[in-house]
């Protein structure tokens, strides 16, 4: 599963994963520490420790895509485009965590022991979702152009394949479609498939005029069932395969040119991983 639906709300499983384990640490803190002398002390460092993780992560980000923000910089800002990099934001907030307990035993224990019970909670869920992503593939069940021929997407496997998972109601899919058109238009080599679900064709084809946008490979899922084999409860769900279509990486949310950018350079270090392997 790579994302859960609470209602209306979708997220993505790494990010409710990483959610959880700090809403445990939080709460063992405060527990461990109630009605003690340094019990606000270590909770306002847990709060700065999470706003410097998630700071420093985002900042790891954006220096790393810098090219990516020189013509479109206000999208520095833009967070829902989920770019981040979540082991320099652990790194900060692991830092901030140890200088704010300097010298002060009771805060340490207590952020050690609480550090210890999360890890145990969390660090499960994160191998159990790591073993489903290796075993999701190009879905297998057929979906509709839109004068009603079938095609199985297991054609399109020998390239990078991007599947993009859209629907013409949902504010974050519109958003992204020119991005993901002009990666279409400038990235041959890769396969984009856009799946549209739960609509008929009318209806797509309808917002893709508006828009005045062209893209290639517009296939329709009227049922919604390839989201749902693919563990995607959100739209739009975007997912990365390799060219022998096994799944690389997944993105839940609105993509910027910078989080693409991002998952197309996977591309290229996961092509030479498997160079290297004998």
């Amino acid at each position: 599963m790579l994302s859960i639906s609470f209602g209306p709300i979708a997220v993505s499983v790494s990010l409710l994963i990483t959610t959880v384990g700090i809403i445990i640490f939080w709460i063992l803190s405060h527990w461990l520490l109630h009605n003690k002398p340094p019990h606000a002390q270590a909770l306002n460092g847990i709060f700065k420790a999470v706003v410097a993780g998630f700071i420093i992560a985002r900042i790891g980000f954006i220096i790393k895509l810098w090219p990516a923000y020189q013509e479109q910089w206000w999208q520095i800002v833009n967070v829902r485009d989920g770019g981040f990099i979540p082991y320099y934001g652990w790194l900060a907030g692991i830092v901030v965590l140890i200088a704010s307990s300097r010298g002060k035993k009771a805060i340490s224990k207590t952020y050690l022991q609480a550090s210890i019970s999360a890890l145990c909670v969390i660090l499960p869920l994160k191998i159990a979702v790591h073993w489903y992503s290796s075993d999701v593939t190009i879905p297998q069940i057929p979906v509709r152009e839109k004068n009603g021929t079938l095609v199985n997407l297991q054609t399109y496997i020998g390239k990078p394949i991007v599947i993009n998972y859209w629907a013409s109601w949902c504010p974050p899919c519109r958003r992204e479609m020119p991005v993901l058109q002009a990666a279409q238009k400038h990235h041959s080599s890769m396969s984009f498939l856009f799946i549209n679900q739960g609509e008929d064709h009318i209806a797509a084809e309808r917002f893709l005029a508006s828009e005045d946008l062209h893209l290639n490979n517009i296939f329709y899922d009227p049922a919604s069932q390839l989201s749902r084999a693919s563990g995607a409860a959100g739209l739009p769900t975007t997912l990365f395969f390799d060219a022998s279509g096994k799944l690389i990486a997944s993105h839940m949310g609105e993509l910027s040119n910078a989080s693409l950018s991002h998952y197309l350079q996977l591309f290229k270090a996961n092509e030479s991983l498997t160079k290297e392997k004998p």
